[in-house]
């Protein structure tokens, strides 16, 4: 994979006495680089390297691999860059129709037929490698379709893959962003694993812990070792699944990590340093999270290096006939009859690709061919009630887990009840669980839900008051 080809590149380029490596694409935007020092992620803003070859390439499409074009301390046309860099020599090879490979060195007068054979091959593998890739971005529901939105998301998706920088996701739920988290550590050739922190589910009191792991004895339940996800995804990909909801108190040594790849193990009193690359996605909006000193400023902005906004599947109904051809076998082979694509095209798709993926599976099972438009929206139908019960439970089920990881029954009940984010129902449904636990008891609920005993008159009547009792 790609990974594989940049290292043999440069361990190959090590030993022909090369400074600087770079790749950049027809934008003039620069992708990867090894070697020498360079400020910039573009070329027009970019310093280090000789822009005068480079820009004639953008603009004229040749290679520079002659030896009577080749930067030279003998020749006399040397331009300013490279004098300024002692840079004496360089090669530009053009890979695929959008991507150029440029080496110098600041060692050698000039690159011998030899070295220009081998960095020409190694440009023209490099270009098979990416031209793989470009065959294989139409995976199953995730990138698939005609927009011009989820065109450029394949462009991301390639350009992102051959760098080494954090990426955010952004995008309602349901929209493919775990898929495109995925595909951009395949495409990376990363030899590590990719893994998902699902963060909702982890207590605050073990988030630590689950990242970067334990040694039996560094807190009273460690009773063993205990390797984190980071040790677990070495040379790979962590997948952070909703960044919103890593809790504040580890954000700091989170962006730590992410700027320097040292952690410490809880426990152990030496730093460690791994080589994994961070991927991160939410569907809530972070600049909101920072106003309420939810999200740190500075962990928003390492993470907002490389950005992809996956647009919801009502903005690109485009997309939605493509989507249905690639998963076409969840249908079971039925015909598709008069109004399907019509019916579809008009819905708006709350639950995005997910929700998608669930009507036809349904439609595929309970239907007879051929599938009308009729019986297409009798299916979303029912599926829009069920997803409006799943979206309930998962709304208690996160608060349940917020309750016993320690947080007060006021801050995770009360108030969302008051602001209409709850319903009575909800509320009732948490109480009934609580009394489950508290033997049928009122006053056993303080402990439980986090609140003091002189707080249970304040308790009992805002149950009272608002109709929850059970």
């Amino acid at each position: 994979m790609i990974e594989n080809i940049k290292t043999k590149l440069w361990d190959l380029l090590k030993e022909k006495e090369v400074s600087l490596v770079m790749l950049y694409n027809k934008d003039g935007e620069i992708l990867w680089h090894k070697g020498r020092a360079i400020i910039g992620k573009t070329i027009d803003e970019g310093e280090g390297f000789s822009k005068s070859y480079i820009k004639r390439t953008l603009k004229n499409r040749y290679s520079i691999e002659q030896e009577d074009v080749i930067i030279s301390s003998t020749v006399s046309g040397l331009p300013e860059s490279a004098r300024a860099l002692k840079v004496k020599c360089l090669m530009i090879q053009p890979v695929s129709n959008n991507f150029y490979l440029y080496i110098d060195s600041g060692i050698k007068e000039s690159f011998t037929q030899t070295d220009r054979e081998i960095f020409k091959f190694m440009g023209e593998l490099l270009e098979e490698m990416i031209e793989q890739i470009k065959e294989n971005e139409s995976p199953f529901g995730g990138i698939t379709g005609d927009s011009e939105e989820i065109g450029n998301i394949r462009e991301l998706v390639l350009k992102y893959s051959l760098e080494e920088e954090p990426i955010l996701l952004l995008g309602e739920t349901g929209i493919g962003k775990s898929h495109i988290a995925e595909l951009i550590h395949k495409y990376s050739g990363r030899k590590g694993k990719f893994l998902t922190i699902h963060t909702p589910g982890i207590p605050e009191s073990l988030f630590e812990s689950e990242i970067f792991g334990h040694k039996k004895g560094a807190f009273t339940d460690a009773r063993s070792d205990k390797k984190g996800f980071v040790d677990e995804a070495r040379g790979g990909t962590l997948f952070f699944d909703e960044i919103s909801e890593v809790p504040i108190s580890f954000q700091a040594k989170l962006l730590r990590f992410i700027e320097t790849r040292k952690y410490v193990v809880l426990g152990e009193p030496t730093e460690r340093k791994a080589d994994v690359r961070i991927v991160a996605a939410t569907n809530k909006d972070l600049h909101q999270a920072i106003e309420r000193k939810e999200f740190r400023e500075d962990l928003y902005f390492r993470l907002h290096v490389l950005e992809i906004e996956i647009p919801p599947l009502r903005k690109r109904s485009k997309d939605i006939k493509p989507l249905v051809m690639e998963m076409q076998e969840l249908l079971k082979g039925k015909e598709i009859g008069k109004g399907f694509w019509e019916a579809l095209a008009h819905y708006d798709w709350p639950g995005n690709i997910r929700e998608l993926i669930t009507v036809l599976t349904r439609a595929g099972i309970l239907l007879d061919s051929p599938i009308t438009g009729t019986d297409i929206r009798e299916i979303i139908k029912q599926t829009r009630c069920k997803r409006a019960v799943d979206q309930q439970m998962e709304r208690i089920e996160q608060i349940w887990g917020d309750i016993q990881a320690g947080k007060s029954f006021w801050d995770m009940v009360k108030k969302p009840f008051l602001d209409r984010d709850l319903n009575r129902e909800e509320v009732k449904e948490i109480i009934r669980r609580g009394l489950t636990q508290a033997n049928g008891k009122y006053k056993n609920l303080l402990q439980l839900f986090n609140l003091k005993d002189s707080e249970y008159k304040r308790f009992m009547k805002f149950l009272n008051g608002n109709r929850l009792n059970i």
